[in-house]
């Protein structure tokens, strides 16, 4: 089963668990498609009635007298009725209504003209008798602007600046006269008490034809704040001038903002004209809002001008204009819609012109008399017609404006106020533009799904019949249309890009839970480039190979080139070719890296095997890190040298140590530039790959790359592993190339003191590869020194041996292995005063220890001198000890002397010398003197004695005194019982004789305890200084016997 056949009968089947009936064979199907459920399938229709785009509804409030003006702007209505009052309506309260005076007569305000601001705090009112007057939210009373007395205010332009800013005042607004003239003021809210009102009135411009202003507007560039487009419109004209001018500074009575701007702009004005009679002239500008670097602007877009053959209606277009540019694109006059209908019907009379005019952000909104209509801004037509019919007394219709804060629109006639519903006004804009086929943007104003998959269908119908194959298959994948089918209507197309194009939009509208219908579609598109790719390959090579054939006989021949037939290949097809195939991979690459999940990698390889695409293969392998699997391949290709490549910048340690060995045998030097750049690697584990190497046949200096590693490992990296050590050290002693043992002993040397490598596995290297050197080292560290001097000795190294004589701490060894050293020399026959300065510079051997190994006929003349110095010597030695033997001698005799005094040393005490522990009187019992004259009782001395001593000793006196105890009883029961014979009588007397002496080693033990020194002045005394008075837990009143 093919991937399309897979695809089909997965979507099949989803379908049908979704209940959704199929789609139409024919993409375009009806006008009106059925709209598509979250799963793309149809579920719903679009026949059911829709609400009316507007509706005009009365509003249901009585007002107190007629109305005379009507403005709305941020949800705040303001009525001017007959009686000079002004009702101000929060919208949002209706039932709170705010009225204010108008300081004249009742009777002379029939008519003005209402301004309200966009923040709907600030009024500005003019009659045509040339009164003006100024109204902020919260006053009683509208204040007069003496000022203006004169001039009939016709237009205002407010500054947008002010509002954005929610400043109190109004900042620079500009004033349309009924003159022509422009003026320039501000607007401040002063003391509500105050009479009158002095704004300042600066006339800044002039027109140059002298008509009437009926509309003004000033908007700021929304990149350039300080750049501005006014636009000035009269009954025949329409003004527009672009000028730098700061509204973001305050104006005053000195300056004038907008002076310089329009004096400039007017001189030369770039105006745009409407022959004929003058019309109403009334201008207006819509504005949407719009989202730029994380804030809301309100940016204008289009306006709308009144004249006498129709509305004048463009796009506003802010840019890089400069003083003289315009800034209106896409103009147009439209007709007023009765004007169509009488030169249809060839009537050449002019019909009703309209009184106003307001704009939503589909409509123009044109006000009559008697009736309301809209015209639609994308076709021109007539969208809205609503007539209105007239009051009690005959009025009609006066005034029309909308609150484009709030999107609501409104008119009134003197006795009523009507509110103009506007419900969803783009809904049909999408079906105007897809008759056009402005495909996109009906695809911005569709309500619905069936809406869009309408314009699909068509847009791909469109471009299907325009050879558009890639675009349309684009837009057939966002359709309802069947995939299967869809895709065979590709594939007739002999586009594989536009297969491509569907596959990829298609895989773009799944889910994330899609995995089996997004693995199906990835598989495929890898298929389809990898296919593709092989294409463009094998034509780059038949051109090449064209090119090559072409230009052979032509280089034979040494002619000039003739030119190229068209049907004939050359260098740029080939060219050609490699820019498709490189494009494909770019499109082919980025496919894989943002769906990977979605790939299945044994498939893709596999593809890629079969396609021969080895670019795919690798590229893949490396965006999913399977860098192992690319060094494999690399090396089942012998291009080791791309292999390390790979390991040097993505390798893991198990990497290295699955490929070393083999990369060892054939780039040995690369690997181990690779390997010593490797922190996490274990030289342990790469020690068979150095063995590998080390077995090639590499000719002399093999085991310098091993060397080389191990050297660093050791030195730089500060290994520590005695594997590692033991491996160099073989390296160091089979090395071939070696002429001398310098860098083995080094390293013996430097490492033999932590014992990092094997003592003996060195001795046995060292022995088979004839390191004689390094044994004799290695014999002495392992502290056999006989053997290690027995070997130099027998290499015949007499200097090497002293050195490793004079190792051991023991003298008698130090001295036995000179005299190896001394006979190896004399059984060498070499001359008798080398033998000599051998036994000098030992400093262990004399001319007696090396005679016995000469011959016995051997002349002594040679070391005559030296055997006299020997005799000498000795004899001196004999007087020395002959010296110290009779000062030994005196010196017994005297501690003899000393010893006899000792035994009639004595103390005199008198008969009334007392205890030092007890004082009772010290001859009652038994008692020791000491030689400071202190004395004491045994008993009382042997108490005072275990309080101050340890544990340990207190155990051992009282043993001590019960054993003296013990043996005085025995004594004593020897001493009574009747002796019968003298057999027994010899018993007892040994016996008796016996713990005699028991009790006199105990005795002498026990006065060796508490005997030994003073208690009162004795070193027990001196330590005992640092202890307390009172114990911790002292007893009770123990404290008190201390107070004084």
């Amino acid at each position: 089963m093919s991937l399309l056949e897979d695809y089909a009968e997965y979507e099949s089947s989803a379908q049908r668990l979704a209940g959704a009936p199929a789609a139409a064979a024919n993409p375009l199907g009806e006008s009106r498609a059925n709209a598509l459920d979250v799963d793309g399938y149809i579920t719903t229709t679009l026949d059911a009635e829709d609400a009316p785009i507007f509706s005009l509804d009365r509003v249901q409030f009585q007002v107190p007298s007629r109305v005379i003006a009507l403005a709305v702007a941020n949800d705040v209505l303001v009525l001017v009725i007959e009686g000079a009052k002004i009702l101000r309506i929060k919208l949002q309260e209706a039932h709170n209504i705010i009225e204010a005076d108008i300081p004249l007569s009742p009777a002379s305000l029939r008519a003005c003209s209402a301004f309200l601001d966009p923040t709907g705090r600030h009024l500005l009112l003019s009659t045509p008798q040339g009164e003006s007057f100024y109204y902020h939210e919260g006053w009683d009373h509208a204040k007069p602007l003496a000022r203006f007395r004169g001039m009939e205010i016709t237009a205002v332009a407010w500054n947008s600046a002010a509002w954005a800013a929610a400043n109190s005042s109004t900042r620079t607004v500009l004033l349309g006269s009924h003159d022509g003239k422009i003026y320039e003021t501000e607007l401040r809210p002063a003391d509500a008490r105050a009479k009158r009102c002095d704004a300042p009135a600066r006339c800044v411009a002039e027109l140059p034809v002298r008509e009437r202003v009926t509309g003004i507007a000033m908007e700021a560039f929304p990149q350039r704040r300080k750049q501005h487009l006014v636009l000035i419109a009269t009954g025949t004209r329409m003004y527009q001038v672009v000028g730098a001018a700061d509204l973001e500074s305050r104006s005053d009575d000195r300056a004038a903002v907008f002076e310089a701007m329009l004096r400039d702009g007017l001189a030369s004005p770039n105006y745009q004209e409407i022959p004929g009679m003058p019309g109403p002239g009334a201008l207006t500008v819509h504005h949407r809002e719009t989202q730029a670097g994380g804030r809301t602007l309100v940016l204008a877009t289009d306006f709308a001008w009144l004249t006498s053959m129709g509305v004048f209606f463009g796009r506003l277009t802010f840019g890089a204009q400069e003083a003289g540019d315009s800034v209106v694109e896409n103009a147009a006059l439209i007709p007023y819609p009765a004007q169509a209908a009488a030169d249809a019907n060839g009537d050449a009379a002019h019909p009703e012109q309209p009184g106003a005019l307001a704009m939503t952000e589909f409509h123009i909104l044109l006000q009559y008399s008697d009736r309301i209509c809209a015209l639609n801004t994308v076709n021109s037509k007539l969208a809205y017609e609503q007539p209105v019919a007239p009051g009690d007394g005959g009025e009609t219709l006066q005034g029309l404006t909308v609150d484009e804060s709030k999107r609501t629109c409104w008119l009134h006639s003197p006795t009523s106020i009507y509110e103009l519903v506007v419900t969803d006004e783009d809904r049909d804009v999408w079906g105007i533009c897809l008759a056009r086929r402005q495909f996109e943007k009906a695809l911005e104003h569709c309500y619905n799904e069936a809406q869009r998959d309408t314009v699909l269908r068509a847009q791909a119908e469109h471009l299907f019949a325009a050879g558009d194959f890639v675009r349309a298959a684009q837009c057939l994948a966002r359709t309802s249309v069947r995939f299967e089918e869809a895709v065979l209507r590709l594939l007739d197309t002999k586009d594989g890009a536009a297969v491509r194009a569907y596959l990829q939009s298609k895989l773009a509208t799944l889910r994330r839970q899609d995995r089996t219908q997004s693995t199906l579609l990835v598989m495929w598109l890898i298929e389809l480039y990898l296919g593709a790719i092989g294409t463009a390959d094998a034509t780059a090579a038949a051109a090449a190979a064209a090119a090559t054939a072409a230009a052979g006989p032509a280089a034979q021949d040494a002619e000039p080139p003739s030119e190229p037939s068209s049907g004939s290949s050359s260098p740029g097809a080939s060219g050609a070719s490699e820019r498709e195939k490189a494009a494909l991979q770019r499109e082919l690459y980025a496919l894989v890296a943002e769906h990977g999940e979605s790939v299945d990698p044994a498939t893709a390889y596999r593809l890629a095997e079969s396609h021969g695409q080895r670019d795919f293969w690798l590229h893949y392998a490396s965006l999913r890190g399977d860098y192992d699997r690319i060094v494999e391949y690399w090396v089942e290709r012998e291009e080791y040298r791309r292999a390390i490549e790979i390991l040097g910048h993505y390798g893991t340690p198990e990497m290295f140590y699955r490929h070393a060995p083999l990369l060892m045998s054939a780039e040995p030097a690369a690997l181990v530039d690779i390997l010593m750049r490797q922190p996490n690697l274990a030289p342990r584990k790469l020690i068979l790959a150095l063995m590998r190497y080390d077995q090639g046949v590499l000719g002399r200096g093999v085991a310098d790359q091993p060397l080389r590693y191990l050297r660093f490992c050791i030195q730089k990296q500060m290994c520590r592993d005695p594997v590692v050590y033991n491996y160099y050290l073989t390296l160091l002693a089979k090395d071939s190339a070696a002429e001398d043992e310098s860098e083995l002993m080094d390293f013996l040397t430097t490492y033999g003191k932590d014992m990092l490598y094997d003592p003996d596995y060195a001795l046995r290297m060292c022995k088979r590869y004839g390191r004689i050197q390094s044994c004799v080292h290695l014999y002495s560290l392992l502290k056999l020194y006989e053997d290690a001097v027995e070997l130099a000795l027998s290499r015949g190294d007499i200097e090497l041996a002293q050195i490793h004589a004079e190792r051991p701490d023991d003298d008698t060894l130090c001295k036995r292995l000179w005299l190896k050293i001394a006979r190896h020399v004399i059984q060498a026959e070499e001359p008798a005063s080398r033998v000599m300065d051998l036994v000098r510079r030992s400093n262990r051997l004399g001319v007696e220890d090396i005679l016995p190994f000469f011959p016995d006929f051997t002349r002594v003349d040679d070391f005559k001198e030296d055997i006299c110095t020997a005799l000498e010597d000795y004899e001196a030695q004999i007087q020395d000890l002959r010296s110290e033997m009779d000062e030994s001698a005196r010196t017994a005799e005297a501690m003899q002397r000393d010893m006899a005094g000792l035994k009639g040393r004595f103390a005199i005490l008198s008969t009334e010398e007392t205890c030092q522990a007890c004082s009772q009187p010290l001859w009652t019992r038994q008692f020791y003197v000491f030689p400071c004259q202190h004395s004491f009782h045994g008993d009382c001395l042997t108490r005072r004695v275990a309080g101050a001593c340890n544990r340990v000793q207190r155990r051992r006196i009282q043993e001590l005194q019960a054993q003296i105890v013990d043996i005085t009883k025995q004594r004593r029961q020897i001493r009574l019982t009747p002796l019968v014979g003298r057999a027994k009588a010899g018993a007892a007397a040994e016996s008796d004789e016996h713990l005699e002496q028991q009790l006199r080693r105990a005795r002498q033990q026990l006065d060796a305890l508490v005997a030994g020194e003073c208690v009162l002045c004795g070193e027990a005394m001196i330590k005992s200084i640092s202890e307390p008075f009172v114990d911790e837990d002292p007893s009770p009143g123990a404290e008190d016997s201390w107070s004084i």
